[in-house]
């Protein structure tokens, strides 16, 4: 009795040692997102090149993803990890040294080599200290790392940006990273068999996470969104202390992820995610009547319960459909389609903004009006939900 309990924990030192490198990193990668659209519009962009600059990685992240994906599976990932996290590191340092939209974009793109793997390297490395019976309950306490960075990364960013300027910002963030790369190396990883590398497209991609995936990428379309101009909106509606939305957001996120990944495990995932879906829905609209720092409030409440519950359960979901030696695969599939929502959402996003704002007679008009057009994604992803809800009663329901 007493080892079938230790095997059913999620708690062991590398699941703890990794939500540390989890929290370290992801604080850089807070503190260079919530800062880095007010670093472009410093240098004079358009709303639209800020989206297209912030949403530039995404285009190599994407082109590295057929190569590496195999290789998650045929290397080994802590290695692959750290390399990947130095990539990150040397980028983040020279995102303050750039002076130029040319010279950051070209920063930015290279970024996204680092972020196309360290994604799916960290998700399929944590995967395989995880008990399946736990999995989306793992998956979302891991995930809450990023919660705490939520907390800190923005709030920090924004300060040190007005303290001492972008580029001590921006070397503070890869110091971080740093950290996190230290934290890897202490990670003993465990056997699991090793595929031979082959640029095949099974290799590449796991057919098992493809609709996890195509979720993902819609579901990101209306996130990336959100933590592109959610800052430049309520600075447009005379809203400052915007540090407190993503502050609310990511505590609300100490009791969201945990109990939507323990009912996901309890109650299936797919109708937890029809919940989370609604919350993320009801969250943008809250977003379009927001004038104040109060609405801004609801709506970070609204959404802990949407993206930041979702994701981790549709990358749950991913994993555990495939062994261990394809987890790699998988979790490649589902950032493909989170970098594919990514790449989209700002680009559409500003395009929005820019094509609205002679309509409705001022930026924040613009913006709000932005929040309701991204909600067609949204419901994208409601409706998939509910064919993986119908399909599991029907699998499940007596013949």
């Amino acid at each position: 009795m007493e080892t079938t309990a230790k095997k059913e924990t999620i708690w062991s030192l590398p699941f703890i040692i990794l939500m540390a490198v989890n929290l370290f990193q992801s604080m850089a990668a807070f503190m260079a997102g919530t800062t880095l659209p007010l670093y472009i519009d410093s240098m004079g962009a358009t709303t639209g090149m800020i989206g297209i600059v912030v949403s530039s990685f995404t285009v190599t992240a994407l082109l590295i993803r057929p190569f590496a994906g195999p290789a998650f599976d045929s290397f080994s990932r802590k290695w692959l990890l750290i390399a990947s996290q130095a990539i990150t590191c040397m980028c983040l340092f020279l995102y303050g040294v750039v002076d130029t939209l040319e010279a950051l974009i070209v920063v930015r793109l290279f970024h996204g080599i680092g972020i196309g793997c360290g994604g799916p390297l960290a998700m399929s490395l944590v995967s395989e200290f995880l008990p399946k019976a736990k999995f989306a309950s793992g998956i979302s306490i891991y995930a809450l790392a990023q919660s705490v960075a939520q907390v800190i990364g923005p709030a920090v960013g924004l300060y040190l940006i007005d303290a001492i300027g972008f580029s001590v910002t921006y070397a503070s963030a890869a110091a971080c990273v740093l950290v996190a790369i230290m934290g890897i190396l202490l990670i003993k990883e465990p056997y699991h068999e090793r595929l031979k590398y082959e640029l095949k497209l099974d290799r590449m991609f796991a057919p098992q996470a493809v609709g996890k995936g195509v979720a993902l990428m819609l579901l990101a379309t209306s996130f990336s969104c959100m933590t592109s101009y959610v800052v430049l909106y309520g600075y447009s509606v005379g809203v400052e202390q915007m540090s407190l939305f993503f502050v609310i957001y990511a505590l609300c996120l100490f009791v969201t992820r945990p109990l939507f990944g323990s009912l996901a495990d309890r109650f299936g995932t797919p109708r937890l995610l029809a919940v989370g879906i609604l919350f993320f829905a009801s969250s943008y609209i809250a977003l379009s009547f927001a004038n104040s720092l109060p609405g801004f409030i609801l709506a970070a409440v609204l959404g802990s319960a949407g993206f930041g519950c979702c994701a981790p359960l549709l990358q749950s979901l991913a994993l555990a459909s495939v062994p261990i030696s394809r987890r790699g695969a998988a979790s490649n599939t589902t950032f493909t389609g989170m970098d594919l929502g990514t790449l989209l959402g700002p680009i559409i996003g500003g395009f929005v903004v820019e094509s609205l704002e002679p309509a409705m007679g001022s930026l924040s008009g613009a913006y709000s009006s932005m929040w309701l057009v991204m909600l067609i994604p949204a419901i994208g992803t409601l409706l998939i939900s509910i064919y993986w809800l119908v399909k599991q009663k029907i699998q499940t329901s007596p013949e």
